[in-house]
């Protein structure tokens, strides 16, 4: 059960969350983190999207880490979402 994140840009979508790539037994694996989460957890305090971004990025590690426990359980399509309350 081995997860890997790929170390690429976070990317703002129109979901107003920042996407990032993992891998977890060999298949693709889209995350995604709230901008609630950013914002309750990691200082954020507006839903720019340049700001969420950078927020992503300087806490980067330790969002990985919340995801890396949240992947292996069943995820929808290839999808991970995290909310502030998994944060």
């Amino acid at each position: 059960m081995a997860v890997h994140f790929f170390n690429t840009p976070g990317i703002y979508t129109p979901n107003t969350t920042v996407a990032f790539r993992a891998q977890f037994n060999g298949i693709d694996v889209t995350c995604e983190i709230s901008a609630e989460a950013l914002q309750d957890h990691f200082g954020v305090r507006t839903a720019n999207g340049a700001d969420l971004v950078f927020a992503f990025e300087a806490n980067r590690p330790a969002i990985e880490t919340v995801a890396r426990v949240l992947i292996p359980q069943p995820i929808p399509a290839g999808r991970c979402l995290l909310m502030s309350t998994d944060c």
